[in-house]
């Protein structure tokens, strides 16, 4: 879809549905081509692979711990059956050893998972922002782009408001330091939950406002000369942070394996959302051409071209 429409920016053809040919070249339509394509970069959906990361802290402790029991049980019974008079050392010798062996395995295990989870954090917080910034800059070309159409509207004048509240109210969130936090206090539950309750209120604001601006954006394509769109609806994603936190702590944390999941999803569940949204938009902006055959070479001709672009023969209309 997105090379389908960067083409028809270069290509020469006429236009239809309330914009006129020359638009294709105006550098606010292509800069509003450049900013949809960029969505493979900042979009980033993310498998549900990472739901290992609140399942594995459980998963290394009862493997730490089984391997812990299992070399305690089979110490235990050569110390009784030993023919040899035991003492203390000896008896202590081999325990402790088993010990520091389950300890280092511990060790390694802890700093592995510290370290896979730190990793997810980061791209849930990165992806928000690469996704929330390239949307900023999306609705504010595409305000542009309206208020040169309808420069006196009242609806087009509403629509940049709303796009400066995307900037004013969606800062970035430093990924790396979250990441860095969370490798320092993985002992305890603090950080995850907090960036938790940070993603899940900034995509509840998210989608408020994302309602309010596609509910003013129809009037001011109307009002700009195009057609009455059909803008697809934004799945209603109904999460309460507050909530969450509170069975978080009740259950001891075992809610935060759901809630996780649904940072995935409805981040995920969102950008879907928004690449059909901004699809149509493109469609609106940049309808596809109607191409027709030229009667002396055959090529195809786009539609309201005087002349084939392939041989050069004037076309009779």
């Amino acid at each position: 879809m997105d090379e389908h429409y960067e083409i028809i920016c270069i290509r020469q053809g006429s236009m239809s549905g309330g914009i006129k040919m020359a638009d294709q070249q105006d550098p606010t339509v292509q800069r509003i081509v450049i900013l949809v394509r960029r969505r493979t970069e900042s979009d980033r959906r993310m498998g549900y692979v990472w739901m290992i990361v609140p399942l594995l802290p459980i998963a290394a402790a009862v493997a730490v711990g089984t391997i812990l029991v299992g070399m305690l049980e089979s110490i235990i019974p050569t110390l009784g059956s030993s023919p040899q008079p035991t003492t203390a050392a000896s008896t202590i010798q081999p325990l402790a050893g088993s010990i520091a062996a389950a300890y280092g395995v511990g060790i390694i295990v802890f700093f592995s998972v510290t370290l896979f989870g730190a990793l997810s954090f980061y791209y849930l917080i990165d992806r928000r922002n690469r996704h929330f910034t390239r949307q900023q800059f999306l609705f504010s070309a595409l305000h542009r782009y309206l208020a040169s159409k309808a420069p006196s509207s009242e609806k087009v004048a509403q629509l940049g408001f709303l796009s400066e509240d995307f900037s004013y109210s969606e800062k970035t969130r430093p990924a790396g330091p979250w990441a860095f936090l969370f490798m320092i206090f993985m002992i305890t539950p603090i950080v995850s939950l907090i960036a938790s309750y940070n993603l899940t209120q900034d995509m509840q604001r998210h989608d408020e406002l994302q309602s309010q601006y596609q509910a003013a954006l129809s009037p001011s394509l109307v009002e700009a000369g195009f057609q009455q769109p059909d803008l697809p609806v934004y799945r209603s994603r109904k999460r309460d942070p507050v909530l969450f936190l509170i069975l978080s702590a009740i259950t001891g944390g075992l809610f935060w394996i759901y809630w996780y999941y649904t940072l995935l999803k409805d981040y995920n569940d969102h950008f879907t959302d928004q690449a059909r949204f901004e699809d149509k938009i493109l469609s609106l902006l940049i309808p596809p051409q109607i191409e027709r055959k030229c009667g002396t070479c055959g090529g195809t001709v786009p539609s309201g071209a005087r002349f084939c672009p392939n041989c050069g023969r004037q076309q009779t209309t």
